[in-house]
């Protein structure tokens, strides 16, 4: 199969579009050491079995590709009619068989991949809103695509961990935990700082986090950090929990980000 091309030149959203291939290609060839039989087994995700997982990125891919019709021709266009329907579709989608989920997602990611060669540089600077509700660049639902794909595979139980994912991804997945855990009330006084690093993720603005009243902060390898904070941690054995918003419990689980 020949590289895309695409009519951008922006070397930011060209760098996003490269990473995305890496995400996919990683995904890709976690779909495809799955066999037939396992498919209906758990994934990592509670009540998700892992045809589950590969349906809900098939139709994650279709969804961000209505963000991009909607940034083409400015005629809004939700990702999903409805909280009910995108979970119908997810539910609809587990009971294919794996062939047909293998169709599902071959087809939905390259719909996606289309639509992002034929953007212009407006095109991926107009204005969409995510699923949650926030407006964001076209640009923004690269990286999403891509996050998807990084953490589903490792969703897909079958022996992929956040210690294949490589640093740069993984810093950002941090960086995005932390931007939305400062929406949350449950989640503000905590901090992530990656083992061997003197300053948390996001960087705190109050100075020393470890000095602020009511801060708690979890220090770790990054790959155990992340698993952790995106609520994926199968031990919290290597992370360590600390400053003054700590009770010295029992450490329990990340609050939600998404």
């Amino acid at each position: 199969m020949s590289e895309p091309t695409y009519r951008t030149a922006d070397e930011d959203v060209l760098r996003e579009l490269a990473g995305v291939a890496e995400a996919a290609a990683y995904f890709h060839a976690r779909l495809n050491e799955l066999r037939d039989s396992q498919f209906a087994g758990d994934s990592l995700l509670p009540g998700w079995t892992r045809a589950h997982v590969v349906a809900h990125v098939g139709y994650n891919a279709y969804a961000l590709a209505r963000l991009m019709t909607w940034a083409e021709t400015g005629v809004e266009t939700p990702m999903y009619a409805s909280a009910e329907a995108r979970d119908a579709d997810i539910e609809a989608g587990a009971a294919l068989d794996p062939g047909s989920l293998h169709f599902l997602y071959e087809d939905s990611h390259q719909q996606l991949l289309e639509h992002w060669q034929r953007m212009d540089d407006a095109a991926w600077s107009a204005r969409v809103r995510t699923r949650q509700g926030a407006g964001i660049a076209a640009s923004t639902t690269v990286w999403m695509r891509a996050r998807e794909l990084w953490l589903h595979a490792i969703d897909l139980n079958s022996g992929a961990g956040f210690g294949d994912l490589p640093e740069p991804v993984l810093a950002r997945l941090l960086r995005n935990v932390e931007a939305a855990w400062s929406d949350r009330e449950e989640a503000r006084g905590l901090r992530l700082r990656p083992a061997g690093s003197p300053a948390t993720v996001a960087g705190a603005d109050d100075g020393d986090a470890e000095a602020g009243a009511g801060v708690t902060v979890v220090t770790g390898e990054l790959p155990d950090l992340a698993a952790w904070a995106t609520g994926r941690a199968q031990s919290l054995d290597r992370l360590q929990f600390a400053g003054e918003g700590w009770n010295g419990g029992a450490p329990a689980p990340a609050p939600r980000w998404l």
